[in-house]
C-alpha cells in the first residue's frame, strides 16, 4: 500500500497479493491491523502528507503525491484526522513541551 499511495488500490488487488478471497482478506486485514484497508490507506496517506509538508512541499503537491483528488480533499481529510488544516502543519510547539511534536 505504501508503494501505491498516489494510485488507486483495490481490495481485489490486495487480496490477490495475499492469495485470499476479497472477503477473507478484509477479515484478516482488520484483525491484523485494527483497521479496514481503506482506513489504513487513509492513515498512510495522511502520515506521508505530514512528512511532505514538514519538508516544505505545498498542500497541492502533497495531495497529488499522496493520492488525494485535490488539495481541498486532502485538506478535509487532514483536518478530520489531525484537527488542523494542512496549511497549518506542522503545528507550532508550545513552550511547555519544547522539543515535542504533536503526533496524531
Amino acid at each position: 500500500m505504501r508503494d501505491r499511495l498516489p494510485g488507486r488500490v483495490t481490495v481485489t488487488e490486495l487480496a490477490g497479493v495475499a492469495r485470499l478471497s476479497p472477503y477473507h482478506f478484509l477479515r484478516v486485514f482488520k484483525r491484523a491491523t485494527g483497521h479496514t484497508p481503506h482506513r489504513y490507506l487513509t492513515l498512510l496517506r495522511i502520515a506521508e502528507a505530514k512528512r511532505l509538508l514538514e519538508a516544505g512541499v505545498t498542500v497541492t503537491q502533497a495531495a497529488q503525491r499522496c493520492g488525494f483528488y485535490s488539495a481541498a480533499h486532502l485538506s478535509g481529510v487532514f483536518l478530520r484526522e489531525t484537527g488542523v488544516r494542512p496549511s497549518r502543519w506542522p503545528p507550532p510547539t508550545s513552550d511547555h513541551c519544547a522539543g515535542e511534536r504533536l503526533t496524531v
